[in-house]
């Protein structure tokens, strides 16, 4: 039996939107690096739901060699190598895309929770191995027992998914404080869950790893919001100016859809897909490695504008 096909859930009342984003990555080294190697998800992907017309990357120095391909996540990677010294390394990615109305409003119906922690019964259809993988555990978004316990007061009885999904995301953004200085990249979830502070990847990583504890498949999405203020709207949503993370999950019969504990919402419109993986480390969006004296300094700038 096939995995079915995702059904047309109603959508939210928002109009399609065009962007274009600029991405501007600026390290500056203590010491001359002699040679550089790089690995970037700077440029959205195409999705059901978002058109990209143009992407480009400019690099500074220019880099010896460059190429571009899709990762095993289908995302855009590019990859590019400079050799030669360099005290400075600037990376600007330009973007135009559309992106449509794709979430469904939050009172639709949806099937009982635990309906999505069955596997798919027929593994060789598409999409069914997406599901199993994202059902697990990763290195930065591990299934934490104390993460499911948390998560477990949203899925009850036969609460339906939706609600239940949207429950914990609405928990997060109320019983966590965004906190830009009480994280790093690479502080563990048990650690985020302990002190109840951090940022959107702290807030996705602990969303998953609440999810995959109940065996509940979802994936860490990376990319943008819009940051300029639409009219009628007093302030920008918490996580603009900068890249962004939030959540997709899936739903049997509807498909994947995405969710914002950072913001506690349904992310639509608002929202541009860079790349999805497992966790941040599947979709960073510059790393690599460089030959040189210790000590650098980094800046990022994002803009986000509805065209």
């Amino acid at each position: 039996m096939a995995t079915p096909r995702p059904t047309e859930l109603p959508r939210s009342p928002v109009a399609t939107v065009r962007y274009r984003v600029c991405h501007e990555t600026v390290y500056d080294y203590a010491h001359p690096v002699t040679s550089a190697r790089q690995l970037a998800h700077l440029q959205p992907r195409t999705t059901d739901w978002q058109s990209v017309f143009a992407s480009t990357v400019r690099i500074d120095p220019t880099p010896g060699e460059q190429s571009e391909g899709l990762d095993y996540f289908g995302n855009r990677v590019l990859r590019f190598a400079i050799d030669g010294a360099h005290e400075r390394l600037a990376v600007t990615a330009s973007s135009e895309l559309e992106v449509r109305p794709h979430t469904p409003t939050p009172r639709c119906s949806s099937p009982p929770w635990h309906s999505a922690t069955r596997p798919p019964l027929d593994l060789m259809a598409p999409g069914a191995l997406d599901i199993i993988q994202f059902q697990n555990g990763s290195p930065m978004a591990p299934a934490l027992i104390e993460a499911g316990r948390y998560a477990a007061r949203s899925f009850v009885g036969e609460r339906p998914w939706l609600e239940a999904m949207l429950d914990l995301t609405c928990r997060i953004k109320s019983e966590f404080t965004y906190d830009p200085s009480a994280t790093t990249v690479s502080t563990p979830v048990s650690d985020v869950l302990s002190r109840r502070r951090g940022v959107c990847q702290d807030f996705a990583h602990l969303m998953l790893s609440a999810l995959r504890a109940l065996r509940l498949p979802a994936r860490y999405v990376s990319g943008y919001i819009r940051n300029d203020r639409p009219a009628g709207t007093s302030e920008a949503l918490t996580g603009a100016d900068a890249s962004h993370a939030w959540v997709s999950a899936y739903c049997p019969g509807h498909g994947w859809v995405d969710f914002d504990p950072t913001n506690g919402k349904l992310a639509d419109t608002e929202f541009i897909t860079a790349a999805w993986g497992r966790d941040f480390s599947d979709v960073t969006p510059l790393r690599g490695v460089v030959l040189g004296e210790e000590g650098q300094s980094l800046e990022v700038r994002v803009t986000v504008r509805a065209l």
